[in-house]
């Protein structure tokens, strides 16, 4: 499967570029640094497009989404898939669907991942998989997915908790312009202390705003303290 393209996103309010040094992700911050104050906005494109990506209000699949979903599926082996979230969808001569879903390898033993699947909806009602895009955390992109000894891991569970939440909302209340809101907690590694991978939607907190998606990573210490350390956006895309 495809490992998802991302880049780091740094775009200033009001058009000025803000660029904010982030620390890499495979370990904890040593210090606190004031670039976590720094006006970082996503500048998303795409839902407002005519013929672009449409990003929904609610990101829980609907009875309907979710037999679509069910009848692209039918009959693929080798690898279960679990829907978690709807991402959005592009009108074009019918519909394309883009579902956010737990993936797992079908052998003992086997490590779970999250992967983006696009669905075509054709216009007779029938449905086809366009792509399987992997969400691919640092560290973690061998051929099984299997953990590495102080590596990411990805999340059993991609729900997000009311303490998950909370951890969101005061790494990012200091990321002025935009609205920061977790989808599904993606994955985490043990430091001094925890980082955190989510996939959040992201709004500017502007009139007629654009959302779009991003991967957070967020630091947590062990005395409570929590810094973002990189956004990495996602762009919703059919194209290889």
């Amino acid at each position: 499967m495809k490992n998802i393209t991302s880049k780091l996103i740094a775009l200033g309010l009001t058009g000025a570029l803000a660029v904010v040094s982030f620390t890499a992700c495979s370990k904890a911050k040593e210090t606190t640094a004031e670039t976590t104050s720094d006006t970082v906005v996503e500048k998303m494109s795409g839902n407002k497009r005519v013929g672009g990506w449409s990003v929904p209000q609610d990101t829980k699949i609907t009875e309907e989404e979710l037999k679509i979903f069910n009848k692209a599926i039918e009959g693929l082996t080798g690898v279960g898939y679990e829907p978690v979230a709807y991402l959005g969808s592009q009108v074009v001569a019918g519909t394309n669907h883009c579902f956010l879903c737990k993936s797992t390898v079908i052998y003992p033993g086997a490590t779970n991942r999250y992967t983006l699947v696009y669905i075509y909806e054709k216009l007779d009602g029938t449905e086809e998989i366009l792509k399987f895009e992997d969400v691919t955390l640092p560290g973690t992109a061998d051929a099984d997915g299997a953990p590495i000894a102080g590596g990411w891991n990805y999340a059993e569970d991609p729900s997000v908790d009311d303490n998950i939440k909370a951890v969101v909302d005061k790494a990012t209340e200091k990321l002025l312009g935009a609205e920061y809101e977790p989808v599904a907690y993606i994955g985490s590694q043990v430091v001094a202390g925890i980082n955190h991978a989510l996939l959040c939607r992201i709004t500017a907190v502007t009139p007629d705003a654009e959302s779009g998606y991003a991967l957070v990573y967020i630091y947590e210490d062990l005395n409570g303290g929590v810094e973002v350390l990189e956004i990495n956006e996602i762009t919703l895309s059919i194209d290889a």
